[in-house]
């Protein structure tokens, strides 16, 4: 069966490589597209009509439309610029189209890579998809990915670990259910199979998009709750240099929880510098970023600096190839649990015992290469080294290194395409808390082909993926994704699709045996590996014109999962342990499933001098546990279950939802311009986690009252003001948690309170 199917696989990409377009009466049109401004080339534009599938600009703008004799519309988008439609009339041989594209914000064209590796327009999308653009990272004075996630509907990111759509608990340094890539490379630690999001170059960053959902066809293990695409940007100029520098200062005013004598100062500074630059076929960048910050949480503190690099050179219009690489090093103290929920909210259990103090030192470098062949072929190959070095303390020096490598092809036809390709790593590391040295690989093959009509849209693909860590080989079960998209006009959009997942547990999960202070965490080598599925229908509808635009998303979803590994409080050790033996420890839960709903609006007006958007988002879901309540297993009860789920649910209802989650969580966010002032708010509700290990409520001062008095959720505000000079820069007044409100999103730790900051940045 594996032989077979790989066969397959491989049998699929070989034939990708010798197809060509076996119609009798083709017309290329061909063309080029550049910036109007900068009149430079612009690669990867997406070059489609109606009825066919379309092509993408190389690298030097220059397209190639195999169509037809008749009558066409052909539309050019691309993201972060305006879409231009031009109509001709195809009889026979024609001159080059050239097009210049205007740059702008277009919240309703965006284009996006999403799960399949290739642009689409947002709303074409068989998946639901939300992105964050540069702006907005500089807007809120973001300053690490993480950080960004949390501004999109229905995820939240807790002590690193994202959530989407309630996929995810509490898991501290257990391996992540989201696939990271940036710049197409999957940035994933090889020992624990988690994302380290200050090590992401946020000061370089172009656009961040988000996939919802079962997403391991094309990126693998991991990809289980869904993807997190980083693109870093590239100069779209011949020289630009961007620097930006803050100091915040956190606010101790809540009586109970005022900084008390000997305690330092919160604060955070930071500050970062971007250099872009075209010589001949060459782009370079250069973007340094430093940060110290001082918690209001006590014995909290971090101090990073990190480096990125990157190189493209274009020797011809086929190919390209290049390098990207980054370095971080930093020293950071972690809080993990208060004393209590009044006046030791501040301070550590147990005194510095639970403070976790590290010093980390991560490294990649990435070379990559793309190459269009004659025949419209698109290879590429992107390979990686990922090392990283940590120490705690002075017990234990991990360090491990991954070695990976990923090819991808891809043909266009005149109304499908076919894409395919190879991946695989190698990776090794030594880590005393992980009992010892670990060797172990991954290898697998996808494909994965998409066919366009006039009105619908067909996308569908399968992966098979092996893994092997020291002697133990799992093989994952081949899985598949499908997916379709409808649009009877050009302004509504219906999708639907059903998405396979799986991930194995990563090394740390099974083999963990060390404390963070007094909590210990305890291995368990029998973890089986996750498998699941996600469902939705979808719709977005479009509507506006250039000045008063706007758009609704709402989606319905249906989640489920196998052997879902859940991150569990409990007493796993000896009594005579630190703290009577209690700690965490992962465990399969044998069936969950997760169903909900998630609602996006946005609008956007534009009218000379006055700019305004603004954009909400609203996400529910319901997680439970089937074994801990069978009875769910009935889908009219599950279904019941899900509309009460709305409303506040007795003690019973909560008893069967899986622990750690938020059912409702609702984020908007608006920003008013007027010449060179703006002026923006944003706000968050965050539900209470409804189920919780009980463990915590009885040794953990604090906690069975505070989830007593914040039964109804919290509410938190952002303000924000700040005024461009064009020849002086931008300076920026922030004030975060404007009504100061004392929140714990991670039971236990408590958040930000109010926080001034001052921001400046320049550019020229």
């Amino acid at each position: 069966m594996k032989k077979s199917l790989f066969r397959l696989l491989l049998i699929t990409l070989i034939c990708i490589l010798k197809l060509s377009l076996a119609q009798s009466q083709i017309i290329y049109v061909k063309g080029k597209v550049t910036d109007a401004k900068s009149m430079e080339p612009l690669t990867g534009v997406t070059v489609s009509t109606e009825k066919y599938i379309g092509t993408f600009t190389d690298l030097n703008g220059n397209f190639q439309l195999p169509l037809t004799a008749g009558d066409y519309e052909i539309k050019f988008s691309y993201l972060g610029w305006g879409d231009t439609s031009i109509a001709i009339h195809v009889t026979g041989q024609l001159n080059p189209i050239n097009i210049s594209l205007h740059q702008h914000e277009q919240a309703l064209s965006e284009v996006v890579v999403g799960a399949n590796r290739y642009s689409r327009p947002l709303a074409e999308q068989i998946v639901s998809m939300s992105n964050i653009p540069q702006k907005e990272l500089q807007q809120k004075n973001i300053q690490d990915a993480a950080q960004a996630l949390d501004q999109v509907s229905g995820i939240i990111v807790v002590d690193g670990q994202a959530a989407i759509r309630g996929g995810s608990g509490y898991a501290y340094g257990s391996g992540s259910r989201v696939m990271i890539v940036v710049d197409d490379v999957p940035l994933l630690t090889s020992d624990r199979n988690d994302i380290k999001w200050n090590f992401i170059p946020i000061e370089n960053i172009d656009r961040i998009e988000i996939v919802k959902g079962a997403s391991s066809v094309q990126y693998g293990s991991s990809a289980l709750n869904g993807i997190v695409s980083i693109h870093t940007a590239f100069p779209t100029k011949k020289e630009e240099t961007n620097c930006s520098g803050y100091v915040t200062r956190y606010d101790g005013s809540i009586p109970s929880f005022k900084i008390v004598s000997g305690d330092k100062t919160p604060f955070a500074t930071g500050a970062y510098f971007v250099h872009k630059r075209k010589i001949g076929k060459s782009d370079f960048v250069f973007d340094a970023y430093g940060q110290y910050y001082q918690s209001w949480l006590q014995g909290d503190f971090a101090r990073r600096t990190r480096e990125h690099f990157k190189y493209r050179f274009r020797p011809n219009d086929h190919l390209t190839f290049g390098v990207n690489a980054t370095a971080l090093i930093q020293h950071t103290s972690t809080f993990m649990f208060w004393s209590n929920d009044s006046s030791g909210a501040y301070h550590p259990l147990n005194g510095t015992t639970t403070l976790i103090d590290l010093k980390e030192f991560f490294t990649t470098v990435a070379p990559y290469l793309t190459y269009f062949s004659k025949s419209g072929i698109k290879h590429s190959v992107h390979l990686q080294y990922y090392h990283t070095n940590q120490i705690s303390g002075k017990i234990w020096l991990p360090t491990t290194h991954l070695f990976s490598g990923d090819y991808f092809i891809q043909k266009d036809f005149s109304s499908w395409m076919v894409s395919g390709g190879l991946s695989g790593n190698i990776f090794f590391f030594h880590d005393d808390g992980l009992q010892g040295t670990h060797i172990g690989n991954f290898g697998a093959a996808f494909f994965q082909f998409e066919k366009n009509w006039k009105k619908i849209r067909l996308e569908a693909g399968g992966r098979y993926e092996t893994f092997r860590l020291d002697t133990m080989t799992e093989n994952s079960r081949p899985v598949g994704r499908f997916g379709i998209n409808y649009s009877p006009d050009k302004k509504i959009f219906f999708r639907s699709s059903y998405g396979q997942g799986f991930r194995f547990p990563s090394p740390a999960e099974r083999f963990v045996n060390y404390s963070l202070g007094d909590i210990h965490i305890y291995p368990n080598p029998t973890l089986l590996p996750e498998k699941g599925w996600s469902a939705e229908i979808g719709v977005r509808k479009k509507a506006g014109n250039e000045k008063l635009s706007g758009y609704t998303d709402w989606a319905v979803f249906l989640e489920g999962y196998h052997n879902m590994l859940e991150f569990t409080f409990g007493q796993w050790g000896k009594p005579t342990d630190p703290l009577i033996g209690l700690g965490f420890k992962s465990l399969n839960v044998n069936e969950a499933r997760i169903a909900g709903t998630e609602l996006e609006i946005g609008m956007k007006k534009n009218t000379g001098a006055v700019k305004w958007n603004a954009d909400a988002g609203y996400s529910y879901s319901y997680p439970v546990d089937l074994n801990a309540d069978s009875s769910l297993r009935n889908p009219k009860k599950f279904m019941l279950n899900v509309a009460k789920g709305f409303g506040k649910p007795d003690s019973a209802f909560i008893s069967g939802l899986l622990r750690y989650r938020n059912r409702h969580i609702l984020k908007f966010d608006s920003d008013f311009s007027w010449r060179e002032f703006s002026i923006g708010t944003s706000g968050k509700y965050y539900s209470r986690m409804d189920n919780i290990d009980f463990y915590f409520n009885i040794f953990i001062p604090g906690v069975k009252n505070y989830r007593e008095t914040h039964i109804n959720g919290d509410w938190v505000f952002d303000f924000r003001f700040s005024f461009q000079s064009k020849s002086y820069g931008k300076v920026s007044i922030l004030i975060n948690n404007f009504l100061n409100t004392n929140y714990a999103i991670r039971i236990g730790k408590f958040d930000a309170p109010r926080g001034f900051t001052l921001q400046y940045s320049y550019n020229w």
